[in-house]
C-alpha cells in the first residue's frame, strides 16, 4: 500500500477513536486522537500525487495551523485539570433562598482563572482563523469549473440558513452584554465563521464531482460558528459576574458526571470539526488533480 493511502487510513483510524473518547469523556485521550489524526493527514496532504504547489501549501499551511492549535490545546489540559474546572458557578435570583456570595464579592482567583480560559479560547480561535484563511485560499486556487446556476444558488441558501442560524444562537446566548466587549473577544471565530460560509458560496464555483469541498466546507462554517457561539456564551457568563451592579449571586457546587457518556453534542461536534478539513482538502486534491472532469 502507498504511503499517502497508510496516512490516510491511520487518519481516518485516529479520528474514529477521537470521536469514540469524546463519547467516553476522555478529554486528553481525544485530543491525543485528533493530533495523531491531523499530522497523519498532513503527511497525506504533502505526498499526494501532483498537486498544483499553491494548492498544497495552502492545504498543509491549513491543517497544520489547525493541528498546531490541537497541541496547544493539549498542553493546557493538565493545568485546566489541575485548577477549579469541577467548580461551576451558576446563576440564582436574590430572594434569599440559597446561600451564595454576590457577584462583587467573588473571589479573585476564580475570576482570574476563568478570564485566563477565556483568554485561551480566543487563542484558539485566532488559530482556527488563520487555518479557515489558509482552506479558503486553497479553495479559490483550484480550477474554476462550470457548474448550474441552481448549483451556486443553492450554496448560498446554505451559507446564509448557516449564518443566520449561528448568529440568532449568539444573540440568544449573550443576553444584552456590551456589544463593543463582546466583539473585542469573539472577533477571530466571527471572522472564521464569515469566511467560511464564503468558501461555501465559492465551492459552488470549484468543486469536485462528488460535491467533497462544499460539504466540507459546510462541516468547517458549522465547525467555526460553533466556537464563536461558545466563546461567546462563555464571555456573556464571565461579563455577568463581573459587573457588580447585576443582581445575581454565585452558588459554588461539585459538577458530577449524569453519566458516563458525553453529551451528544460534544460528540458530533468532534466529528465535524475533524471531518470537515478532511472533506475540503480531499475534494481539492482530486479537483486540482483532474480527477473529476467538467
Amino acid at each position: 500500500m502507498r504511503p499517502p493511502r497508510v496516512l490516510l487510513l491511520v487518519s481516518a483510524v485516529a479520528g474514529a477513536f477521537s470521536v469514540l473518547a469524546t463519547l467516553f469523556s476522555a478529554s486528553r485521550a481525544a485530543l491525543q486522537s485528533s493530533l495523531v489524526a491531523a499530522v497523519a493527514f498532513l503527511g497525506y496532504v504533502l505526498l499526494a500525487g501532483r498537486v498544483a504547489p499553491r494548492v498544497r501549501t495552502a492545504l498543509a499551511a491549513g491543517i497544520g495551523i489547525l493541528a498546531l492549535v490541537m497541541a496547544i490545546q493539549l498542553w493546557w489540559l493538565p493545568e485546566q485539570a489541575a485548577g477549579n474546572g469541577w467548580l461551576e458557578p451558576f446563576y440564582a435570583p436574590l430572594d434569599g433562598s440559597g446561600p451564595g456570595v454576590r457577584s462583587g464579592e467573588l473571589g479573585p482567583v476564580l475570576m482570574d482563572q476563568w478570564r485566563r480560559g477565556i483568554d485561551r479560547e480566543r487563542i484558539a480561535a485566532v488559530g482556527l482563523l488563520l487555518g479557515v484563511l489558509c482552506l479558503a485560499y486553497a479553495v479559490f486556487a483550484l480550477p474554476a469549473r462550470r457548474r448550474p446556476g441552481r448549483a451556486l444558488l443553492a450554496r448560498v441558501a446554505v451559507a446564509l440558513l448557516l449564518l443566520a442560524v449561528v448568529g440568532a444562537d449568539a444573540w440568544d446566548r449573550v443576553d444584552g452584554a456590551p456589544l463593543p466587549g463582546l466583539l473585542g473577544v469573539v472577533w477571530p471565530a466571527l471572522l472564521a465563521t464569515l469566511i467560511a460560509a464564503g468558501v461555501v458560496v465559492l465551492s459552488g464555483l470549484r468543486a469536485d464531482r462528488f460535491a467533497l469541498v462544499s460539504l466540507g466546507a459546510l462541516l468547517l462554517a458549522v465547525s467555526a460558528g460553533t466556537a464563536f457561539t461558545d466563546l461567546a456564551d462563555t464571555w456573556a457568563a464571565w461579563q455577568r459576574f463581573a459587573d457588580d451592579s447585576r443582581d445575581a449571586f454565585l452558588s459554588v457546587g461539585v459538577a458530577v458526571p449524569s453519566g458516563r457518556w458525553a453529551d451528544r453534542s460534544a460528540v458530533v461536534g468532534a466529528a465535524v470539526a475533524l471531518a470537515g478539513p478532511a472533506l475540503l482538502a480531499i475534494g481539492a486534491l482530486r479537483a486540482c488533480r483532474g480527477d473529476d472532469p467538467a
